[in-house]
């Protein structure tokens, strides 16, 4: 098993989770939001204990929420039945987007998933399958940790372009500058709406780079 899969098919790494601002969008999700057409259909790629699949729903979004651990799958799921929303949580292989073509109006890879993708080719290939799965016009949203950010506040977590934020852990996320996100989104034929450094709530929780494209 990957420490991927390792990490997120633990149990109490699953339940922190629950913890994260629960049902609350972030400052430059919220910007994202305000270019997405009133009740789109979003596919929601890592989404980990529902924070955003949950909050889009309240906004009256039709989210389906997808994610390579079957741990967070299972406890999602019992989450949703026991507050009454009626979204639909998958489980799937990391690469293969288990949908037909142009069946969503928007993509989001959030909570800096786009760096667990390791290696330009896993990153350029998966967002040639959110392409395809998107509706022509529809959107793609993904973040990253920010290279910069990181290297002024967090040396001490920094491996050349890793991001280690868990002591004695294996998993890691791939930092980014922003050209290097628009260039991912540019090659899998995305035209870019805006690609920048976004407040998470307050100044002092910091930044992350997101992309925001369309098809």
């Amino acid at each position: 098993m990957n420490p991927i899969r390792r990490w997120y098919e633990n149990k109490k790494n699953v339940e922190e989770m629950l913890t994260w601002n629960k049902n609350r969008l972030k400052k430059w999700e919220l910007s994202v939001v305000s270019y997405m057409p009133t009740g789109a259909n979003i596919l929601d790629v890592g989404c980990g204990m529902g924070r955003e699949a949950f909050a889009l729903a309240d906004l009256g979004f039709s989210v389906t929420g997808i994610d390579i651990s079957e741990e967070v799958i299972r406890q999602v799921k019992e989450l949703a039945s026991k507050t009454d929303y009626s979204i639909e949580f998958l489980h799937y292989d990391g690469h293969n987007l288990p949908f037909n073509n142009v069946a969503f109006d928007a993509v989001i890879i959030w909570a800096q998933t786009f760096g667990l993708l390791y290696g330009d080719e896993y990153k350029n290939s998966f967002l040639v399958e959110c392409w395809r799965v998107l509706k022509k016009g529809g959107l793609i949203s993904f973040s990253g940790h920010d290279f910069e950010y990181l290297s002024e506040h967090y040396k001490q977590c920094l491996v050349e372009r890793k991001f280690y934020p868990y002591t004695d852990a294996e998993i890691y996320w791939e930092a980014f500058l922003p050209h290097e996100l628009k260039s991912y989104a540019e090659k899998a034929g995305f035209n870019i709406i805006l690609c920048e450094r976004g407040e998470i709530n307050k100044p002092e929780d910091g930044v992350v780079l997101h992309c925001l494209g369309r098809k």
